[in-house]
């Protein structure tokens, strides 16, 4: 398929949407969404918080107005963009992914290195009933936007909140090192091809971020950062 829509984006905040019919490319940051209870309140013609959600009474629960779940993805949106969005959906779209994303891990492939078609469109729900989602295709041999060491861990929305891993060797010089990963090195090579990207680093630090990057003969830049649970 050719011919992408680019992602609507909002103003204010990092919310991301696509109109009927539009199509654009994402790559998922993590599988698990973050989940949200919301009203929508038709006079006002939006949705609002939950309040029980925080533990806290409601008035919108009080008058007897329906919960909502919505989830929002972490998405990529172009090439070497690592800053996150995020696609709102409704309990219909976030099953329908969640089906999908159980494809991929029943293949033993992670949905997060994929670069996928989202097309907002009609989808069946659980009672058989077609209505507004979005529905998402893998694109064959596309490369991903963003390489795993530069993503969260994929299995939490916890870096949402506070980042949920810290870089052991600087992000800037994992940078310069992506070209590399997964390729043979000794560790006076690696050591080398360090002090090559990154001139002014001590010898002794550059050796120990060799040392913390080198698994079994080869570079691993994973190993660059540290998750915190």
């Amino acid at each position: 398929m050719s011919g992408y829509s680019d992602w609507l984006q909002s103003p204010y905040s990092a919310r991301v949407w696509l109109q009927t019919s539009m199509t654009a490319k994402a790559q998922f940051a993590f599988v698990n969404p973050l989940h949200r209870l919301k009203h929508w309140i038709a006079s006002k013609g939006k949705r609002v918080d939950c309040w029980k959600q925080r533990d806290k009474e409601c008035f919108y629960c009080n008058k007897g107005i329906d919960q909502q779940h919505e989830y929002a993805y972490g998405v990529y949106i172009g090439k070497g963009d690592a800053e996150i969005k995020y696609l709102h959906t409704n309990l219909t779209t976030h099953t329908h992914i969640q089906n999908i994303f159980s494809q991929f891990f029943d293949e033993s492939q992670n949905p997060c290195d994929l670069v996928f078609a989202v097309e907002r469109t009609e989808i069946t729900n659980l009672s058989g009933v077609r209505v507004l989602g979005y529905d998402i295709k893998q694109i064959d041999d596309e490369e991903m936007f963003v390489p795993e060491v530069l993503r969260p861990s994929p299995l939490s929305p916890f870096q949402n909140l506070v980042r949920d891993f810290k870089w052991i060797v600087p992000e800037e010089i994992v940078v310069k090192l992506l070209d590399y990963d997964s390729k043979p090195f000794n560790l006076i090579d690696l050591f080398l091809l360090i002090k090559q990207k990154a001139p002014k680093l001590p010898d002794k630090t550059a050796k120990s971020y060799a040392v913390r990057l080198l698994e079994n003969g080869v570079l691993d830049v994973k190993k660059a950062k540290e998750y915190r649970h």
